[in-house]
This record gives structure tokens, C-alpha cells and sequence, in this order.
């Protein structure tokens, strides 16, 4: 791609009628910033899928993006090309730091507009996973790397200057992959020595010409595995607790916590829902505000209950800083929060197994744990009319795996068939089972 000097400048000969898809940034508040995970490789961009070939700055930028944001950002050369205001005369680092920016990521220049690095720094970001755009001559490149334009590599002067992507240095064998936007197709790219690179790139100043993504990083939570979680509820907070299995040297990076307790549209089903998750009761205080940490290998959050009476659904989760990923979650439970009027209820059942059809047996103690009376009570309201409480205790049979479909079918001729029968007596929904009228205690 042909380009003029100084050596920051690569010319554009013309515009890139390329349509703007509106690439947003991601809010900055909310997550950490961008940068490579070490082993993403990003997609292969040619600037040749348009003419005149002028936008290896871009197509290289692209590449850029796409290793900076693990393939969260993917944009055309045109696009990025529109973003960066650029519609003629010369595009440099400048006009690509302004087209990053727009998509929330931001690279220092020095007060020239040039970078700052060393070779041996670039070399570094290199080595821990960055990847980078480097502008230098074509003609430079050993002969084989400039095949894909054998008229442009013969070229010199300021008519060979190019702009490629790099990244992965292989120390040890002293190369690095180079990504040529006059490459086509499906190509992914190939090794190229760290002497050729060096040829090929342009230095100011003794700072190589190049841009780099930051280093790359491990995801938070990478090798991390989470056991079943443990509820817990106290009288003032709810906890979930879980076992972590971890990299040896791996240490808790933070994350943000997710706290949800809303009133249950349905106090029973909000409590045959918790009757599948294995809960215990705690003596844990209420947190001033909610709490998530980890202790040796052990992951706890933590929040307060309402203090309103009434029943609610409660969950906590918690999500990584970096890409808002969700690591762990507890299934939703019922929070029970008493007021004056207040049962608790102990049951136990006779026997270890129950087959269906068959006669059980059941204990239930109840007691008025409350403040005010169970007892039958005569009072008058605003009119003058007369109202009495009657307390019950009902048993109530809920199906926990409502089926579907042939299995549903199949149990409403089952039932419709037991209607029908002489003699058939129906299952009841609720039975009473006595009239407790019990004062507090």
C-alpha cells in the first residue's frame, strides 16, 4: 500500500464508501477496561476486498481491535476509517487513536503522535500476549513475505510504505506471526523473523513506530470451578456459601454482587420452590451492606433480608469486573419475615419410603411464636360490623414435577378414569386438620 512520509503517515487516495454499523463503546463505569485474553487470536482482515488498496492501516486496526477486546469489537477497515474522520490526505496513529476511542479503546502517543516504545519494550508487550499495528517499508521484507503484491515490494522510497499486524513472539525461536492485510481469503497468517520484522519497521527517535494492545490476562475466574452452593438464612440475612476448586496460585480478584429479594407473587409456591434447595438456618448478622469474599477456598456472599413482614424470593450471584460474566448464582429461595402474627411449624414423617396409593403418616407441631393471639377474637371495625378470626391449620398436596405433554395426557385420563368409577372418592386438595385457637407462646 503505498504511503508517504514522515514515517507516521500512511497516505489515503481516496475514500472508502463503506457503510457505518454505529460500533458503541462499552460503558466505562460498569467493567474493567479491555484488554487481550492470552490466547485469543483475532480474525483475519485484508485491506483488499476494495480498491485502491490504501487501508493497511485499517485492516491492521481492525486486527488490533478484535485481539484488544477477545472478538467483542469486529469492525471493517471502512468503518473504522469513518470513525476516525479521516476522508483524505494522509492517516496516521493520530486519526487511528481517535477511531479507537470511539470504541472505549484509548492508546497513548508522545506530544509528536508517535509511540513511546523501545524495541526491547515492544518486544515485551509482545512476549505476554499484546498484540500490535507496526508501520515500516514493504521492500523491506524478505522476498517470500511479499507475495501478495510483488509490484508494491519492488517498489522503494515512500512507495512501499506499509502497516502490518503482529503479535505472539516466540522468544526462544526468535520470530513473530505477522498478519499481512494484503494477504485474501481465509488466510490466517505465518511466522516471520524478529531480524525481518526489525528491517521492515520504521524507528523515530529510538521508539519503534507501533502500536500495541495492553498485555494479555487470564480471565478472573479462569480454572475455576463452584461446588453446589449452601443457603443459608438467619432471622436478619440470607448467605450463600461455595466451595471453589482453583489453580494452585490463583487469588480472588473481586467481583460485583448481585442482590435480589423481591415479595413472592405466591407464598406457597415461593416455599415448594425452596423445598428443592438444600437450606440451613444460621445465626449470621445482617451486613450493613451487601458482602462478597473469599476465604481460603471457600466463596461466601451475604446480604441483609427485609425487615417489612411478608414472604420474598431471594437469590445472590455474583459477575466478574472485567467482562460482567456471571460466576456463580444461588437458586431463588423463600425468606419467610414474620410479623405480630407468627407460626412455626415442625413435621415429621412416618416412615422412610412411601409408595403411592398407600395410607402416611404424619406429625405436625405447631406453635404461636408470634405476639398476638391465635384465638378466635370478636372486633369491630370502621361500620360497626363484626368479624371473627378463625385460625386453621391446612395440609395441602403439591405436585413438585407438574408433567407435560404424553406424561400429562396420561395422568388426566388417569384421573378423568378414577372420577368415573363407583365409588370413587375424590382427592382433596386441603384438609383442615384441627382449629388451633393458641395465645402467643
Amino acid at each position: 500500500m503505498p504511503i508517504n512520509r514522515p514515517a507516521r503517515t500512511l497516505a489515503a487516495a481516496c475514500l472508502v464508501a463503506a457503510t457505518l454499523l454505529g460500533v458503541a463503546p462499552r460503558p466505562a463505569a460498569a467493567l474493567e477496561p479491555p484488554r487481550p485474553l492470552p490466547d485469543h487470536r483475532p480474525t483475519f482482515v485484508t485491506e483488499t476486498d476494495t480498491r485502491p488498496w490504501v487501508d493497511c492501516l485499517w485492516a491492521s486496526a481492525a486486527m488490533l481491535a478484535d485481539k484488544w477486546t477477545n472478538g467483542q469489537v469486529q469492525v471493517t477497515h471502512g468503518e473504522l476509517r469513518r470513525l476516525s474522520g479521516d476522508a483524505q490526505g494522509g492517516s496516521s496513529f493520530e486519526e487511528m487513536q481517535v477511531a479507537l476511542r470511539k470504541l472505549g479503546l484509548p492508546f497513548e502517543l508522545n506530544a509528536n503522535g508517535d509511540s513511546p516504545l523501545t524495541w526491547n519494550a515492544f518486544l515485551a508487550r509482545l512476549r505476554h500476549g499484546a498484540g500490535a499495528v507496526v508501520l515500516g517499508d514493504d521492500g523491506q521484507l524478505p522476498r517470500w513475505y511479499g507475495r501478495w503484491d510483488y509490484r508494491f515490494w519492488r517498489k522503494k522510497g515512500a512507495e512501499d510504505n506499509h502497516a502490518v499486524y503482529v503479535e505472539r513472539y516466540d522468544r526462544r525461536r526468535g520470530r513473530v506471526w505477522i498478519m499481512d492485510p494484503l494477504a485474501r481469503g481465509e488466510w490466517k497468517g505465518e511466522w516471520i523473523s524478529i531480524h525481518a520484522l526489525r528491517r521492515f519497521a520504521w524507528f523515530k527517535g529510538g521508539y519503534v513506530v507501533a502500536v500495541t494492545t495492553p498485555t494479555a490476562q487470564a480471565a478472573p475466574f479462569a480454572g475455576v470451578v463452584a461446588e453446589k452452593p449452601q443457603v443459608g438464612i438467619s432471622v436478619s440475612a440470607v448467605t450463600a456459601t461455595w466451595r471453589l476448586q482453583a489453580p494452585r496460585r490463583w487469588t480472588y480478584p473481586g467481583g460485583d454482587l448481585h442482590v435480589s429479594i423481591t415479595p413472592a407473587a405466591d407464598p406457597i409456591a415461593g416455599a415448594i420452590a425452596s423445598a428443592r434447595i438444600s437450606t440451613r438456618t444460621t445465626a449470621d448478622a445482617a451486613p450493613e451492606q451487601p458482602t462478597a469474599g473469599v476465604s481460603g477456598r471457600t466463596l461466601r456472599l451475604s446480604a441483609a433480608i427485609p425487615t417489612e413482614p411478608g414472604v420474598y424470593t431471594a437469590s445472590l450471584s455474583l459477575t466478574d469486573r472485567r467482562f460482567g460474566s456471571r460466576f456463580v448464582a444461588s437458586d431463588p429461595v423463600a425468606v419467610f419475615v414474620p410479623g405480630a402474627r407468627r407460626a412455626t411449624v415442625r413435621l415429621n414423617v412416618h416412615g422412610r419410603f412411601l409408595n403411592a396409593g398407600d395410607d402416611v403418616r404424619i406429625n405436625v407441631s405447631v406453635a404461636n411464636t408470634g405476639e398476638d393471639t391465635w384465638a378466635e377474637t370478636v372486633r369491630a371495625d370502621d361500620e360497626g360490623t363484626v368479624r371473627q378470626r378463625s385460625t386453621r391449620v391446612v395440609a395441602t398436596w403439591v405436585r413438585l414435577d407438574p408433567p407435560t405433554g404424553d406424561a400429562a395426557a396420561t395422568d388426566r385420563a388417569t384421573a378423568d378414569a378414577a372420577a368415573a368409577a363407583p365409588g370413587a372418592a375424590p382427592v382433596p386438595l386441603v384438609v383442615e386438620l384441627r382449629r388451633v385457637p393458641l395465645a402467643p407462646g
